[in-house]
C-alpha cells in the first residue's frame, strides 16, 4: 500500500505502538488479526491522505530498480500493478489474496459488508488486469 520500504517500516512501528496501547481494550482475543489490521489500515490511510496532500504540491516520479531475477521481476510487476490501483481496491486485493483473509475478515477490517468486499474484489481484479495489459504484460 505504501510503495516505500522505509516509510512502511516506520508505519509498522507506529502500528505496533498503537496496538500495544490499545491492547487492553481488545474484548475478543480471537479477533486479534482483524483488529490489528484495522489499526494498520487506519495508519496507512492517514499516511496516504497526508502523502496525497503533499503530492499536490510536490510531484516526484521515482521508480525503484531491483535485481533482474525472475522472482523479483514478477513481484515488481505485481507491485507496479497494485500501485496503480485506487487504495480501496488495492487494500482489498492485498487482504484477500496476499494475506489470505476470508471475505468476512476483509469486511471486518475494512468496515464494510461482505457483499461490498466481493464487488470491490471484482472491480479490483478487472482494474489490475487492465493495468497489467496497459503496461504490456500478457493477459
Amino acid at each position: 500500500m505504501i510503495n516505500d520500504l522505509d516509510r512502511a517500516e516506520d508505519i509498522g512501528q507506529q502500528v505496533w505502538a498503537r496496538a500495544l496501547r490499545a491492547l487492553p481494550g481488545l474484548n475478543q482475543p480471537e479477533r486479534f488479526a482483524p483488529w490489528l489490521f484495522t489499526i494498520a489500515r487506519r495508519s496507512v490511510i492517514d499516511w496516504l491522505a497526508e502523502k496525497y496532500r503533499d503530492d499536490e504540491v510536490h510531484t516526484d516520479d521515482e521508480v525503484a530498480v531491483d535485481d533482474n531475477t525472475q522472482a523479483v521481476l514478477e513481484r515488481t510487476q505485481v507491485a507496479e500493478g497494485l500501485a496503480g490501483l485506487p487504495p480501496p481496491e488495492r487494500e482489498v486485493l492485498i487482504l484477500f489474496y496476499l494475506l489470505d483473509f476470508s471475505l468476512q475478515e476483509c469486511a471486518d477490517v475494512l468496515g464494510i459488508p461482505p457483499g461490498t468486499v466481493k464487488s470491490r474484489l471484482f472491480r479490483a481484479r478487472r482494474l489490475l488486469r487492465q493495468q497489467m495489459i496497459g503496461k504490456g504484460y500478457p493477459a
